[in-house]
């Protein structure tokens, strides 16, 4: 442990599988199932939470991007009536994403499009939501993916960053901290400071960038692309 956190490499992927293997359990209903409902334990907690946070009375169109199971798409969707999502996911994890967002009867207010996010986004939303998924990476990738959604997104777009911070000095909070040192034994990434993100959201274009808590340690960056 003490090695991983001195180099920044991770021990394992804790979730790692054959790739094959994996897209073919996918397809199964029962497996699909099991997967949306472990990402929806988490997400169902979190996701009002974070809805009620942002003011989206002048925003229609929401791409949630890396959204697995599509539940902070489906609860932005709930609590403001004029917006549709999309949640764009890399296959097999797309396929999840349809069956968990069917099983919740929002079919017909968020759709599901695929794709990889780190070689480009579509076009045509005037919002990124990113929950819980940068902290998976490291710093290279991230700003792949930040400067991925500037690029898509209209001029006067907003994106909304949800995750666990690090506070802007460095300092805590302690539950955050903890769970940084465990996404750094089993993945590529940490969790990231308010000045990390901030830094790597300007350097990119983003202007304007505020922060929002919410719960459970979790809080939302957002910034916007210039008119």
């Amino acid at each position: 442990m003490r090695n991983i956190l001195k180099t920044g490499k991770p021990a394992s992927w804790g979730s790692k599988k054959d790739e094959k293997e994996w897209a073919i359990a996918m397809e199964r209903e029962d497996v699909a199932e099991k997967f949306t409902a472990a990402m929806d334990s988490r997400g169902a907690y979190l996701a009002p939470a974070m809805a009620g946070q942002i003011d989206y009375k002048e925003c229609k169109t929401l791409l949630d991007i890396a959204g697995g199971s599509g539940i902070y798409a489906c609860a932005t969707v709930a609590q403001n009536e004029n917006i549709r999502a999309s949640v764009f996911e890399k296959p097999p994890v797309d396929k999840a994403a349809q069956f968990s967002i069917e099983k919740k009867g929002m079919s017909d207010k968020v759709s599901v499009v695929a794709g990889d996010m780190f070689k480009k986004l579509p076009s045509g939303h005037d919002i990124h939501l990113i929950s819980n998924a940068l902290h998976d990476w490291g710093e290279s990738a991230v700003k792949t993916i930040l400067k991925n959604s500037f690029q898509a997104l209209p001029p006067g777009g907003m994106i909304v960053i949800h995750d666990a911070h690090i506070n802007e000095d460095k300092t805590g909070p302690l539950p955050v901290a903890e769970f940084s040192v465990l996404l750094m034994y089993a993945t590529e990434g940490k969790c990231y400071s308010v000045s990390e993100i901030n830094a790597m959201l300007k350097s990119v274009g983003f202007i304007d960038t505020k922060f929002i808590p919410t719960t459970a340690s979790r809080s939302i960056i957002t910034a916007k692309k210039p008119v």
